[in-house]
């Protein structure tokens, strides 16, 4: 057998064995946010421990060792996982006229039915997110790049909006983008706090203001 036959028929052999290695470490890596998520909501960032966290994911140190830096890093990869969800959830993406619309309607569909994207999982609650940030300057840094990249986000669907003549001109695409996620910071914040306020109809009167004025 020539050497280029032998070497393409260890990489035959070889390659079935890749993907169920790959699939594994990131189960392992799954396993070990959740395992975060749940530990840091019912025991705070200060009290709970890496090896309670590793215990809770049923692995042991060196296999946090393997995907994450120390604490911090999982806590920044809890925090980004739970953002990331949210946004892909919330954010229309297509760039379609309709996406501002789309999005706003989505957003107020899941605080409205209480979805886990909106309200946390794993007891993991909008508060949770502050505390870390104060705590961790790089989870200050990737939290702030994450609303910075929704804020991009939503400007894409506003100016898909403002070119097809469903989103008014006169406020630019990017001022309306922080301003929307600037509301959603809010309705966070009144979410946590248990006050009462009319989402539907805030949603509504939104729409009336974005709405282009021919």
């Amino acid at each position: 057998m020539g050497k280029a036959r032998r070497d393409r028929t260890r990489r035959i052999r070889r390659e079935p064995d890749a993907r169920p290695r790959e699939a594994s470490k990131q189960e392992t890596r799954d396993a070990l946010i959740a395992a975060a998520t749940a530990e840091l909501a019912e025991k705070g960032l200060e009290t709970a421990s890496l090896d309670a966290i590793c215990a809770r994911a049923g692995f042991t140190r060196g296999a946090f060792y393997v995907h994450f830096r120390d604490r911090d890093d999982l806590v920044v990869a809890v925090v980004d996982r739970f953002l990331t969800k949210f946004f892909d959830a919330v954010i229309a993406a297509n760039e379609a006229p309709e996406d501002l619309d789309r999005t706003v309607g989505q957003y107020v569909a899941m605080v409205a039915s209480q979805s886990p994207v909106v309200r946390g999982t794993g007891g993991w609650r909008y508060h949770h997110t502050l505390a870390a940030c104060a705590r961790s300057p790089a989870l200050r840094a990737r939290y702030a790049s994450l609303q910075q990249e929704a804020m991009s986000r939503v400007a894409r669907a506003a100016r898909a909006g403002q070119s097809a003549g469903k989103v008014r001109k006169d406020v630019p695409a990017q001022t309306i983008a922080e301003i929307l996620v600037i509301l959603t910071l809010g309705i966070g914040v009144m979410l946590e706090l248990e006050i009462p306020f009319d989402l539907e109809g805030g949603a509504r009167a939104l729409k009336v203001l974005l709405r282009d004025r021919k």
